[in-house]
């Protein structure tokens, strides 16, 4: 995908070039932590909050993103962007002068490294990212302090969870709503069906198997954790790697055939738009359903509607006659399967890093999906893993060790061949001789 292209589908996809304000989290009071916080957007375009940052307080939309860690803010004039922040408008901004770069899957930013006072009432366009992942995906380096870091500074280091409810549009409308909450210690008002966080940079889950309808897709489970499953709400598609993908297309369009509906493969394949004279009758199409681990012998199954990875599009300039065009939101990926919005929307979803877990729950809102199990399998769950490296240190990090080891190895040997030097030289010619010596020079 384009980034042009990219633009249309999620803003953090698309590439924005000036620079960017990385804002650290301040430790300084928030009022109401455990009031949940309302989410707004545009449909493709991702959930945002409202901010607000600096002394005087100046206000912005932001990126709820499960998917990466840093807490970005626009800082320079940019024709994406409706305001970006001016840190010399702000008597409590610091700069740390220190540059920072985020490379995402489509599209990055980079800028400057710095803290601010930030505080959250309620929300609408976007002019950063509030990423909620680890600190090991922090850039620079780990060491930056995320936005959840500081609430649990501000709790006293008690443990912090989240949860996320996307509830998307109402009708295939223009604006999608959903919930962000802090979660009181952890505690979780809705009974939930889990599943572990099986390494914590990205909310990494694994991913057991897929099905259209009642087809099972016959591929080993690693193959669907190549390189990595992620759980990402900056994300919106539900990405598969490029083998997986080519069996989910071929299995759907079994299924359209099957049923006689008219589908050209541009639409699956490519993501083009298609459209129709009359709506989508949803009942030809099959549920997609997502098999997770849950403990070690068993998992959990996630049921998607038809809705949920077909939405209805409002643009209506390709056909000016069509009323009901859609597009397909499962794509290709080269770096390992994410499971987005279109996965997440209709369920209550809890992040919680100190108990390892993303729960799961059906909502009161958003599509019709279903969540069942836990069942019983005979896989070895450990199996299904791809032992993707996690980043550690930077490449320049690495090579600035390397060098040290390679000066400190030189520096030995160096003062070695000084030391050996020196002894024969100097030092061991001025030593007395031992008695035995003596007596055999005298005996001569």
């Amino acid at each position: 995908m384009h980034c042009s292209e990219a633009l249309n589908i999620h803003w953090r996809a698309s590439v924005i070039q000036p620079i960017w304000l990385l804002a650290l989290l301040c430790i300084h009071a928030f009022p109401s932590l455990e009031v949940a916080t309302n989410l707004m957007g545009k449909p493709g375009e991702g959930y945002y909050i409202e901010v607000e940052i600096g002394s005087p307080p100046q206000t912005f939309n932001v990126l709820v993103d499960t998917g990466s860690t840093n807490f970005a803010i626009a800082g320079a004039l940019d024709p994406n962007v409706e305001t970006y922040f001016i840190s010399l408008n702000s008597s409590t901004y610091t700069s740390h002068q220190k540059k920072v770069s985020v490379l995402y899957t489509q599209g990055f930013w980079d800028g400057e490294l710095g803290n601010d006072m930030v505080y959250f009432p309620s929300l609408l366009a976007p002019q950063g990212i509030l990423g909620l992942a680890y600190p090991v995906i922090a850039r620079p380096d780990h060491g930056v302090v995320s936005w959840l870091q500081a609430i649990q500074h501000l709790k006293n280091h008690q443990s912090v969870a989240f949860a996320l409810e996307l509830c998307g549009s109402q009708d295939g409308g223009n604006r999608q709503t959903g919930l962000f909450e802090i979660l009181e210690t952890g505690i979780e008002r809705t009974e939930l069906w889990t599943s572990p966080i099986v390494r914590e940079w990205f909310y990494e889950l694994l991913l057991l198997g897929i099905s259209i309808g009642n087809q099972t897709i016959d591929l080993p489970c690693r193959k669907f954790n190549t390189d990595k499953t992620i759980l990402d709400s900056g994300t919106t598609s539900l990405m598969l790697p490029t083998e997986v993908f080519s069996m989910v297309v071929k299995l759907l369009n079994s299924s359209l055939m099957d049923l006689s509906v008219p589908i050209s493969s541009d639409f699956l394949v490519l993501q083009k738009m298609y459209c129709w004279n009359d709506p989508v009758d949803w009942a030809h199409f099959p549920n997609i359903s997502l098999s997770l681990a849950h403990f070690d012998n068993s998992y959990i199954v996630l049921e998607l509607s038809p809705q949920s990875y077909i939405r209805k599009v409002s643009d209506d300039s390709e056909l000016p006659g069509a009323q009901h065009c859609y597009k397909f939101f499962i794509e290709s990926s080269k770096t390992g399967t994410v499971l987005g919005v279109v996965v997440m929307e209709g369920f209550r979803i809890v992040f919680n890093q100190s108990g390892k877990t993303i729960g799961f729950a059906e909502s009161i809102c958003g599509p019709a999906v279903s969540l069942s199990g836990p069942f019983e399998t005979e896989t070895d769950i450990k199996s299904c893993m791809n032992p993707t490296p996690l980043p550690s240190v930077s490449p320049l990090t690495v090579a600035a060790y390397v060098i040290a080891a390679l000066t400190s190895m030189y520096g030995v040997l160096m003062g070695y061949v000084t030391c050996h030097w020196l002894w024969e030289t100097y030092v061991k010619h001025k030593l007395p001789r031992s008695s035995s010596e003596t007596s055999i020079l005298n005996s001569n």
